[in-house]
């Protein structure tokens, strides 16, 4: 019997990358008026693959951030402008942040549908949401959507000792659920975090993804459902749970 609904947060209920590009165009236009000799447009794209990890490797300095995320943000910030040559006050890497934090979270939201979903969803199950990232940038998500009045619990990875595809994330998430691995259901887009996880953990899953990352994964077996829009997910979940009923009655 299906007991518990386990989410991921980003791009599984809410759409992230939209949110990101909506307030990166607030942003530039921002920084035009601001600094009009800066490549604002340049600066965005580098300005969110930093703050994803994946300019570590060009700035070495920031590995040495890592446990510190508002002081990596302002230092990335501050690096992005040395490298088109203007000079920056941290204060003013600071307002920078400020102002982008604030745009992204005035344009953070559910994907369609989804908070009904949840309604009709936490009538019969509960339901927990498992978000990687770092408190800095996932509490001011979970405050924007008011996620707490949509969900039973919140564990942020950040806040604990492992994150997602950790095994002890997982258990901890079962363990409020108050259930058994395979009593839960977990949803999420990333496949090595997500799916990985989930299925190390012994939880069924569905993979929110793209028709072509799903044909190039060659460990695609490991999800139990696969959709190509959160509109999908519900109708899995009760698909899922009507299996399990039907072979618990089989059985007994």
């Amino acid at each position: 019997m299906l007991k518990a609904v386990l989410l991921d947060l980003d791009e599984t209920l809410c759409a992230t990358s939209k949110a990101n590009d909506e307030a990166l165009t607030l942003l530039t236009s921002w920084l035009l008026q601001q600094y009009p000799s800066l490549d604002s447009e340049k600066f965005g794209k580098r300005y969110v693959k930093g703050f994803y990890k994946q300019l570590n490797h060009e700035f070495p300095e920031l590995q040495g951030l890592l446990e510190d995320e508002s002081a990596f943000r302002h230092r990335l910030i501050a690096l992005l402008f040395e490298e088109q040559g203007i000079s920056l006050q941290d204060t003013d890497a600071v307002d920078i942040q400020a102002k982008f934090d604030g745009y992204r979270m005035a344009c953070f939201r559910f994907f369609p549908d989804i908070e009904a979903s949840l309604l009709r969803l936490r009538e019969h199950y509960t339901l927990g949401v498992i978000t990687n990232g770092p408190v800095f940038s996932q509490r001011p998500k979970i405050d924007a959507v008011d996620l707490s009045q949509w969900v039973d619990f919140i564990i942020v990875g950040g806040e604990e000792p492992e994150e997602k595809p950790a095994l002890s994330i997982f258990e901890k998430a079962l363990e409020l659920a108050g259930c058994g691995a395979d009593e839960a259901i977990h949803v999420g887009d990333s496949f090595e975090c997500d799916i990985k996880g989930a299925s190390n953990a012994g939880i069924p899953s569905v993979w929110v993804t793209t028709p072509s990352i799903f044909e190039s994964c060659v460990e695609s077996h490991l999800a139990t459902y696969v959709v190509t829009s959160p509109s999908e997910i519900e109708q899995n979940i009760t698909h899922h749970a009507a299996s399990v009923k039907t072979e618990t009655n089989i059985s007994n």
